[in-house]
C-alpha cells in the first residue's frame, strides 16, 4: 500500500436545527452535515522528535486516502459543474508555537465562519477549505521539558554547563573565605586569582551553554526546521497527490466516452493536455499563510514552480503549477519572513514565487513584539545582513502615521490612484509619474537616535532601487493592511458571540505616528497574561476575520461586490469602514485598475511585470 505522509479529517456540523457547533469526524463517517463550502483538516504526520517517528497507523491511512479521494472528488465536480468552469481551494496554515488544539479551533472558527447563513462566501459551491497543520512544537517550560533538553545536549557543552555551575557555586566559596583575608598575603591572593579566573572562563561558556538549552526550550529553531523540512515537503506532497489524481479522475471521465483504439496512457496524457489547456479554468489555489505559516506558503511555490519554465526565467512567471493548479491569492498575516521579500532585488530568493500570484495582500502590526523581539532576535544568528534594520520581519512593516487622526486611516492612496492612475495610460507610465508610492509608504521602527525613529523602505533599500524608488516593484503587486491601531469587538464565530465593548485588538490602539521603548514594554506585559495577541489578533477582529476570509475566498473584487453592485461606491464604503476601525490600507494599483477600471487581468499583470523586470535590470545596470 501506498504511504501518505499525512493524515486528513472533515469538518461538518452537528446534525442540529441551527449551525451551531463542530466537530472533526472520521472521513468516513456518516454522521454531520458538510457546510456549503466542505472543510478538511489535513495534518503532517511527521512527529515532534525524530525518536517518536512510527510506522504509519494502517486505519490513518486509510481514512487518509479516502480523504484524498473525496477532495479530488469535490473538486473535480465542481469544476464540471460551477457555472463557470472553475473550482477552488484555499488553505489556511498556522505559524510558529502552535498547539493542535489551538489550531482545531482556528479551523473549525473559519469554517463556520464562511459557512454562515447569508454570508456571500458560503453562497458559493465552487470552494474547498483546507486547514493544514505542520508538526508545530509549544513552548513549554516543565520539568519535563527542561530535563529532555538538557539530556539531549551534546556531552562536550554539557560538560561546560556543568563546569560553569561548578565554577560559580566555587567562586561564591571563595568569595566567602577571602572576606577576611588579610591584604598581605600576598602569594596567597595571587593564587586564589588564578583559580578565580579559571573558574570565571568556566562560568562565562556555562552561560553559554545554558543559553543553547534556552533557545531549545524556546522551540524556534526546531519549528522552523520541522516547517522546512516536513510541513513544506508533506504539504508539497498533498497538493502533488491532487494535481495528479485530478488528472486520473479525468481521464476516467474521457475513457467512458466513446473513443477508438486509445489505451489508458493516452487517456492520461489527454488528460493532462485538456488540463493545461484550461487557462483560467484551471483549480483556483490561495493560501492564508500566518507568521511562520508564511515562510511554509512561499517556500511550497518555490518548489512547486517550474525552474526551466522560460516565462519563470524572463521573469515573468505564470501562476500555473503542476497540471490542474492556477495560483490566484496570497494573504499573508504577519508573516515571519525577511522584509526584503517584496523588494525586486537578486537577494529576494521569493520574488518570482510572490510574481505568480495576480492578488497578494499583507496584514501587518508595528507592535508586534512577538516577530519585533522573539524571531528578529533568534533569526539574527542566521539571516544573512550586515545592518540591524534589514534584519525585521515583514509582518512589523507599518504604514506612515503623521497626524494621529482619522484622517490617517482609511485606504491613504484612493485619491492618489483616483487622480493619476488614468486608464489611458499604460501601467508603467502611469506608475512612473505616480505621487504615492507604498516603497515611501512603508516603514520599520528603526534606530533609537534617529530624529523620526523610523526608516522607510525606500530609504532602506535605496541602494537596490537605484534611488528610485518611484518606479515599479514587487512591493506595488501587494495590497497592505496595517493594523496597528484596530480597534474592533472580538468576534467568536465558534460559538457565534462578540465581547460587550470593541477595544484594540492588536496593540492598546494610541494612535501614534511611532510606538516608543515604553509601549513595546507594555505591549509585551499584555502579550504574555494574554490580554491581546499582538500577533494574531486580526483572527479575533469581527471585521479583520470579514476582510481575511473575505479575500481568501471571494478576491478583492467579488469581495466589493458583496458591499455594493458599484464598486466603486463598495471602494468608498471599504475605505471608510477601514476608517471607522483604525485600518490604514495602501491598495495595490495592481487591483485597482482590474478591480475598479475593469482592466483584463492577464493584460494588466503582463504589464505589470514588465515594468518591474525593466525597473529590475535598471537598478542592476544592465
Amino acid at each position: 500500500m501506498e504511504y501518505l505522509p499525512f493524515t486528513i479529517q472533515k469538518f461538518v456540523f452537528k446534525q442540529t436545527d441551527q449551525l451551531e457547533q463542530t466537530d472533526l469526524v472520521a472521513i468516513d463517517a456518516d454522521q454531520g452535515v458538510d457546510g456549503r463550502i466542505p472543510g478538511y483538516f489535513v495534518m503532517s504526520s511527521a512527529p515532534p522528535n525524530i525518536e517518536e517517528a512510527s510506522k504509519a497507523d494502517q486505519a490513518l491511512q486509510r481514512q487518509a486516502f479516502l480523504g484524498l479521494e473525496e477532495i479530488v472528488e469535490r473538486l473535480h465536480h465542481m469544476a464540471m459543474q460551477s457555472q463557470d468552469g472553475t473550482a477552488e481551494l484555499v488553505i489556511v496554515i498556522h505559524g510558529y508555537n502552535t498547539t493542535l488544539a489551538g489550531f482545531i479551533e482556528w479551523c473549525s472558527g473559519i469554517f463556520k465562519f464562511i459557512n454562515r447563513p447569508q454570508s456571500p462566501m458560503g453562497s458559493q459551491a465552487n470552494q474547498v477549505f483546507i486547514g493544514y497543520r505542520w508538526p508545530s512544537e509549544n513552548v513549554e517550560f516543565s520539568l519535563k521539558k527542561i530535563w529532555e533538553a538538557l539530556a539531549a545536549l551534546p556531552r562536550l557543552p554539557r560538560d561546560f554547563l556543568v563546569g560553569g555551575m561548578l565554577g560559580a557555586l566555587l567562586l561564591l566559596v571563595i568569595r566567602i573565605m577571602t572576606l577576611g583575608a588579610s591584604r598581605s598575603n600576598w602569594p596567597h591572593s595571587w593564587f586564589l586569582l588564578l583559580i578565580s579566573a579559571v573558574l570565571v572562563l568556566l562560568l562565562v561558556l556555562g552561560i553559554l551553554m545554558a543559553a543553547l538549552v534556552l533557545l531549545r526550550l524556546i522551540v524556534y529553531f526546531r519549528d522552523a526546521y520541522r516547517a522546512d523540512n516536513f510541513g513544506v515537503l508533506d504539504l508539497v506532497e498533498l497538493l502533488r497527490r491532487v494535481d495528479q489524481a485530478l488528472v486520473i479522475r479525468t481521464a476516467q471521465a474521457l475513457a467512458s466516452l466513446p473513443k477508438d483504439g486509445q489505451d489508458h496512457d493516452q487517456t492520461v496524457v489527454m488528460a493532462q493536455k485538456q488540463w493545461r489547456e484550461q487557462g483560467q479554468n484551471k483549480i483556483k489555489l490561495s493560501f492564508i499563510g500566518h507568521s511562520m505559516g508564511g515562510f511554509v506558503v512561499t517556500n511550497v511555490i518555490r518548489i512547486l514552480s517550474d525552474v526551466f519554465d522560460s516565462r519563470s526565467i524572463d521573469q515573468k512567471p505564470s501562476p500555473d503549477v503542476g497540471d490542474v493548479f492556477r495560483l490566484q491569492r496570497l494573504i499573508l498575516a504577519s508573516p515571519d519572513i525577511p522584509v526584503l521579500t517584496i523588494i525586486s532585488n537578486r537577494a529576494n530568493f521569493l520574488a518570482t514565487s510572490l510574481r505568480r500570484f495576480p492578488e497578494s495582500y499583507l496584514f501587518c502590526n508595528e507592535g508586534d513584539v512577538a516577530l519585533r523581539l522573539a524571531s528578529t532576535a533568534a533569526n539574527y544568528i542566521a539571516f544573512p545582513s550586515r545592518t540591524q534594520a534589514r534584519g525585521y520581519r515583514l509582518g512589523n512593516v507599518a504604514l506612515q502615521n503623521t497626524q494621529g487622526n482619522s484622517d490617517d486611516y482609511g485606504l491613504i492612496n484612493l485619491s492618489s490612484l483616483d487622480q493619476e492612475l488614468l486608464p489611458r495610460l499604460p501601467m508603467g507610465e502611469a506608475l512612473a509619474g505616480r505621487s504615492s508610492n507604498a516603497m515611501e509608504s512603508l516603514f520599520i521602527t528603526y534606530h533609537r537616535l534617529r530624529g523620526s525613529r523610523v526608516v522607510t523602505l525606500a530609504d532602506l533599500f535605496k541602494v537596490q532601487s537605484d534611488g528610485d524608488s518611484s518606479r515599479p516593484n514587487l512591493a506595488d503587486l501587494f495590497t497592505y493592511f496595517d493594523c496597528t491601531d484596530y480597534w474592533d469587538f472580538k468576534y467568536d464565530p465558534q460559538r457565534g458571540t462578540r465581547s460587550l465593548t470593541p477595544m484594540g485588538l492588536l496593540s492598546r490602539a494610541k494612535r501614534k505616528p511611532v510606538l516608543k521603548a515604553w509601549d513595546y514594554f507594555f505591549l509585551t506585559l499584555d502579550y504574555a497574561r494574554g490580554k491581546r495577541d499582538v500577533h494574531g489578533g486580526y483572527f479575533q477582529g469581527q471585521f479583520t476575520q470579514e476582510l481575511l476570509y473575505g479575500l481568501a475566498f471571494l478576491g478583492f473584487g467579488r469581495y466589493l461586490d458583496s458591499l455594493d453592485s458599484d464598486r466603486q461606491i463598495a471602494l468608498t464604503q471599504f475605505h471608510l469602514t477601514c476608517k471607522t476601525k483604525q485600518i490604514q490600507g495602501f491598495l495595490s494599483p495592481f487591483r485597482y485598475r482590474v478591480d475598479i477600471q475593469g482592466a483584463g487581468l492577464e493584460e494588466t499583470r503582463g504589464a505589470m511585470l514588465e515594468a518591474i523586470k525593466a525597473n529590475t535590470k535598471l537598478s542592476r545596470g544592465s
